[in-house]
């Protein structure tokens, strides 16, 4: 048997989102009254608060994000000509909130089964490390109110925090209804 490993293209969509403020007061309101949490060494983000996987799921200034970023994926990534030729509806499986202190960072992962994944950025400057893809070895900048939207396969990490800001990402995945 031979295996070859094959390194592949694959598009990720990098974009702004309007409505920054908001997404970023309501996080700043959710924190400051105490969020439910998993442990450190419960994921492979090494993040000083990881909330819980399907946090805050009722709140309509979060799903408006996630309602966004699922138009935003289902308007480019198109199915290919083999079997359907139209997506099924994507759901917001589970979302949750990293808050990275100084040597905080996240493990080299991916987010399979899900299909699609998404990283925004709630607070976070140019000292802070990068989002960094390893296929393509592409990093994306860790801009405040930008979203990153990217196939559930691609595998990914977050260099150390080396900074004594506070860097807060939202993330979620999400999955073909069937």
């Amino acid at each position: 048997m031979k295996i070859i490993s094959v390194k592949h293209n694959a598009d990720i969509l990098v974009n702004n989102y309007k409505f920054h403020e908001n997404v970023k007061n309501e996080v700043v309101s959710k924190l400051s009254e105490g969020v439910q949490a998993i442990g450190k060494n419960s994921s492979n983000v090494k993040a000083t608060l990881h909330t819980v996987w399907d946090w805050e799921p009722d709140n309509f200034i979060f799903k408006d994000l996630k309602e966004h970023i699922s138009k935003e994926i289902d308007r480019y990534y198109q199915p290919g000509f083999i079997g359907e030729n139209k997506r099924r509806p994507l759901h917001c499986c589970n979302f949750w909130l990293n808050l990275y202190k100084k040597d905080d960072y996240a493990d080299m992962h991916h987010h399979l089964p899900y299909d699609f994944s998404f990283v925004y950025f709630v607070d976070s400057n140019e000292e802070h490390p990068p989002l960094f893809f390893h296929d393509s070895g592409y990093e994306v900048p860790a801009v405040e109110g930008t979203y990153v939207a990217f196939p559930a396969y691609l595998n990914h990490s977050v260099d150390k925090n080396t900074t004594d800001r506070v860097r807060i990402t939202l993330s979620g995945n999400y999955l073909e209804d069937f």
